[in-house]
């Protein structure tokens, strides 16, 4: 839906009309591709909310300024905010995040403006000045305005955010890789409980619902005997911090069954999932902060230009019950370069190495979903 407060242009304001018609169709018409792609991560549309529905584009053009001039840059400015949000819907695998969620974007067309972005409490502010868009035939392109939310840019300079804006980027490269080591994980588990569930008669096949095994005591006992030893190489105990042999030994097949299924449940729960995400991400920041680097640089030369940056901003809102489900590999970073020459520049940044920074995090999301089930069915406290 798009909305604005209408100035003193009747032009204008006759465009509105077509301004929120446009835009409410260009956002439905990319759902198709929304539900395409989340579909083959395991997600079903019951989960996600259509794009038209999610945010909302906005225009605010200055006053007395001459519409004509600028329609066609106004709608090709819309059209790259369409793809952009698609793009971050699919990214955020259609929920919201706790942190830089994007509700509205807004297109702001003013004289005296600076062409930038900004961001503050979930609305993306896209400024252009009125004659960059009219005499230069400028807008903000869709793969600029991707590459500049990923650079940062929307964020105040010397923002301490800015400096490990990587790391909170709802639909950066960090993040992006959790989600999809998360799903993958999260798909296999549930394929093995529904192995479970056909191997047992468990899935009624006419409506999808559990139910309980009907059979000899030698059936029940299978069926527990398997559950027992999935759950023990789906979880580690340890972070559980119950022994399952004990905790399920008593438990009728019933119970068994039931917990099969709100284990199915809350590993699909994305809301869960993108909380352990929020805190294996933080978790790494307090990490960071605390490893022991050395930097030893001697340069000779006529010039000398360094760049050396580090993680030091205290930035830390990680869920305290979810920690003990995230494990960080830790490092030690030791850095030297020697350089001569005439003209020396030399950058060493403990952050280029963040692609590889999802290897070195362990999100037990299944152990967590399980202690949540055991939890909800009060087998344990």
């Amino acid at each position: 839906m798009a909305k604005t407060l209408p100035p003193n242009n009747p032009a204008y304001t006759a465009f509105l009309e077509e301004f929120t018609s446009y835009t409410t169709e260009a956002l439905r018409h990319q759902n198709p591709a929304v539900s395409d792609s989340l579909n083959r991560r395991q997600i079903p549309p019951s989960q996600v909310r259509p794009l038209e529905r999610s945010y909302q584009i906005s225009l605010k053009l200055g006053d007395d300024l001459p519409l004509n001039p600028i329609k066609k840059q106004i709608l090709q400015q819309i059209d790259a905010v369409v793809y952009f949000l698609r793009d971050f819907h699919i990214g955020v695998l259609g929920q919201r995040t706790s942190l830089f969620h994007l509700y509205e974007v807004e297109i702001q067309v003013e004289s005296h403006l600076r062409y930038q972005l900004t961001f503050e409490s979930g609305k993306l502010l896209i400024q252009i000045p009125y004659w960059q868009m009219a005499v230069l035939d400028r807008y903000l392109p869709y793969q600029k305005l991707k590459y500049r939310w990923h650079r940062g840019n929307h964020l105040p300079r010397f923002s301490h955010i800015r400096k490990i804006w990587w790391l909170v980027d709802p639909i950066g490269e960090l993040r992006y890789n959790l989600r999809s080591m998360l799903v993958l994980a999260i798909q296999k588990q549930i394929l093995g409980i529904d192995k479970l569930f056909v191997k047992f008669n468990l899935l009624d096949k006419g409506n999808q619902k559990h139910r309980a095994v009907q059979g000899d005591n030698q059936n029940q006992t299978e069926l527990k005997n398997h559950a027992i030893a999935f759950l023990k190489a789906t979880v580690k105990e340890e972070k559980l911090g119950v022994n399952l042999d004990l905790v399920l030994e008593n438990q009728d097949d019933a119970t068994i069954a039931q917990l099969l299924a709100v284990y199915k449940k809350n590993l699909a729960d994305i809301d869960q999932m993108e909380e352990l995400i929020e805190t294996g991400a933080f978790t790494l920041q307090e990490k960071l902060n605390e490893e022991q680097s050395q930097v030893d640089i001697k340069m000779f030369g006529f010039v000398n230009v360094g760049n050396y940056h580090r993680i030091d901003v205290a930035v830390n809102v990680s869920k305290d019950y979810l920690k003990k489900y995230v494990d960080v590999i830790p490092r030690k970073t030791e850095i030297k370069a020697v350089q001569f020459g005439f003209v020396n520049v030399y950058t060493v940044d403990d952050i280029t190495v963040k692609p590889n920074f999802h290897g070195a995090l362990t999100l037990n999301f299944e152990t967590a979903a399980l202690e949540r089930a055991l939890k909800e069915l009060e087998l344990v406290q």
